[in-house]
């Protein structure tokens, strides 16, 4: 490599050859001093300080050397975002995101399994497998989304890439414990907490992956030490964090408190995680978190249908652009049910049936909501027969969520409206027994 004269004038990015450029962006993207990379490449300190300055240039040997300590390819330092592997890629990526948007997950699956990865570094690699992984999840296949965010997660740590993989390791967790691997959730989070504490502390994606962990134990069932961890980390969130990582604790205290039984707390929670994350819409966590609001709102004692009503209207526009399906479904149903508490029924109805329309692809979990919704608005309707049609179809959904109080409570709500539609005794009876299950109570059969 030929270096371009200085003349010591222009900035560094206007001087130097971009080989030398993303030799030193690679070494800072992975958070390595040029000590360090020396050591890992097995070069003189000086040598790599003179090949990032353009000074000198690597020879084949050096650069696979280089590529191989800074997790990148030796393409990717030659060509960059240059190189056909990258650009097709990142071609894969746009149009996986456009299916998906456009509730076609399994086409967007196709089209990210396709990739070559062995050809990109480890950023690009890593920006394919959490869209893969998202694609994956959303066409139902949980358990390979599992398998690709652990792939994902254990290139970045290796990549010395710590934020991001903490990153990676937060969708993990979420997607062990929707899985219902819950020690599997509990394992991971705390392995990731410990391997990526020094490089990621204080980082707002630390943070989220530590209160992701305390939302797993609450799966699990821990819910006492759930709440003695999550009051720990808010504290340090408190003195160390940004006030995003504040209102991320804030949010999944919110469901510990849920689990606990108090809703009231669990309100507080959500209410301050949207004060201090200021209502900025755009920002996608905010639209989430006015759902979970909005649901809660529906769940204390009494009812407080109209704020329900005013967090979603809030949070409509910011959805509407997202065009994720399952959030627009989640909206929905929670509409549906606060229109059913106000006496809206038509209303709830065309709600509902919406939202199980747009679940309707693919075994959703989400959907078992949906239904139930639609169930209880055909229900109040007096359509007694289609009623139980849907909430059968909460039943087969079901059959897919992990146990804990969560399941138990869908199951126990399931006999509940079974019973009340007019099923047939054995059915209402094994929703009954399923809620016990899930609760770990259990039944013995003879």
């Amino acid at each position: 490599m030929t270096p371009l004269p200085c003349g010591g004038v222009g900035p560094y990015r206007e001087c130097v050859h971009p080989v030398s450029e993303r030799i030193r962006d690679a070494r800072e993207r992975s958070g390595l001093s040029q000590a360090d990379l020396a050591r890992a490449a097995m070069m003189h300190p000086s040598y790599v300080s003179h090949l990032e300055r353009g000074v000198r240039g690597p020879g084949d040997g050096a650069l696979e050397r280089l590529a191989r300590a800074l997790g990148v390819t030796t393409t990717y330092l030659e060509q960059g975002e240059r190189s056909p592997e990258y650009q097709a890629s990142e071609a894969a990526v746009v149009r996986a995101r456009q299916l998906v948007r456009a509730g076609r997950a399994a086409e967007a699956v196709t089209e990210l399994a396709a990739v070559r990865l062995g050809s990109l570094d480890v950023d690009q690699c890593a920006r394919v497998l959490l869209a893969y992984a998202e694609a994956l999840d959303l066409a139902g296949d949980l358990e390979a989304s599992v398998e690709v965010l652990a792939d994902a997660t254990r290139r970045l740590t290796a990549g010395h890439r710590p934020r991001r993989a903490a990153y990676a390791a937060t969708r993990l967790v979420m997607a062990l414990t929707e899985a219902g691997d819950l020690h599997g959730a509990v394992r991971a989070g705390e392995d990731h907490v410990a391997a990526l504490g020094a490089g990621a502390a204080g980082t707002d994606e630390l943070f989220r992956l530590e209160s992701t962990l305390v939302w797993a134990y609450v799966a699990r069932g821990d819910v006492t030490y759930a709440r003695v961890r999550g009051d720990d980390l808010l504290a340090r969130a408190l003195v160390h964090g940004s006030a995003r990582a504040v209102w991320s604790v804030h949010w999944n205290l919110a469901f510990v408190d849920d689990a606990l039984g108090d809703a009231d707390d669990a309100l507080a929670h959500l209410r301050a995680a949207l004060s201090i994350a200021g209502g900025e819409e755009a920002e996608r966590d905010v639209p989430r978190l006015r759902l979970d609001l909005a649901h809660l709102l529906l769940a204390v004692t009494p009812a407080r249908p109209r704020e329900a009503l005013a967090e979603l209207d809030a949070a409509s526009t910011a959805l509407e652009v997202s065009e994720s399906q399952v959030e627009l479904a989640r909206a929905a149903t929670i509409r549906s049910r606060a229109l059913l508490v106000l006496g809206q029924n038509r209303d709830a109805l065309v709600h509902a049936a919406r939202a199980a329309e747009m679940l309707a692809a693919g075994e959703r979990r989400d959907a078992a909501a949906a239904h139930e919704a639609l169930g209880d608005a055909l229900l109040a309707a007096g359509e007694r027969a289609a009623a139980i049609k849907a909430y059968r179809q909460v039943e087969d959904r079901l059959d897919v969520t992990p146990a804990g109080r969560p399941a138990a409570l869908a199951w126990r709500r399931l006999g509940d409206r079974l019973r009340l539609a007019g099923d047939d005794r054995a059915r209402v009876a094994a929703a009954y027994r399923r809620a016990l299950d899930a609760a770990g109570v259990g039944t013995t059969r003879r």
